[in-house]
């Protein structure tokens, strides 16, 4: 058991989700109320912890490591896959991590079918997190520029002022006692804000 694991253990408030995660599973699962059950892409999860809430006939994952035993290992930029095949890919917290985050985009689209759908989460207000990189944070009109292929893009915020501010207070060693407020400072939210914490896209090829 390496360090990090040990802790979690002997400090279970550790285990507690961040509340940017917090807000964005929040927004996600009323995203994935909207999509049918089809062939769904996972793309850059290591695990697949939304798989219980999406609905789906068929789930496979793509990752860039082959250590995460993927049922695809490739860049998502460059994926040897046939086109028209997946009814919905979903991407969370991975574009912001791409040196190419357009090519990423129109290799989603590629490889969606007509009609399919992209779900797609990544950061704006949050502390450099490089794996292995850390290279981007998009606006609502990046985002549009870059889903400008799809016939439909719609973008949602998660995370507002306050939550932004806990989650700067709320680092290091201080996280084993104040993560205990995480849930209830996730239940802040705001219809319109000038500070979220990320966006959330909702795309139909």
């Amino acid at each position: 058991m390496n360090l990090k694991k040990l802790l979690k253990f002997l400090l279970p408030t550790l285990n507690i989700p961040t509340v940017s995660r917090l807000s964005l599973d929040r927004e996600l699962k009323r995203q994935f109320k909207r999509l049918e059950p089809g062939v769904l892409l996972d793309v850059g999860s290591k695990l697949s912890p939304y798989s219980k809430y999406i609905p789906h006939t068929k789930y496979l994952r793509l990752d860039i490591d082959e250590k995460s035993s993927p049922d695809i290992c490739c860049d998502i930029g460059n994926v040897k896959w046939e086109s028209d095949y997946f009814d919905t890919v979903l991407a969370t917290e991975v574009l912001e991590h791409l040196l190419e985050p357009q090519k990423a985009v129109d290799e989603i689209k590629r490889l969606l079918k007509p009609g399919g759908i992209c779900i797609l989460s990544t950061r704006f207000m949050y502390p450099y997190h490089p794996d292995p990189v850390d290279c981007y944070r998009f606006t609502q009109d990046s985002l549009k520029f870059i889903f400008k292929g799809f016939s439909k893009v719609e973008i949602f915020h998660h995370g507002n002022r306050v939550q932004v501010l806990w989650e700067t207070i709320n680092r290091g060693k201080i996280r084993a006692i104040l993560n205990i407020f995480n849930y209830l400072f996730a239940l802040v939210h705001f219809k319109k804000t000038e500070f979220p914490c990320g966006f959330v896209v909702y795309a139909r090829k």
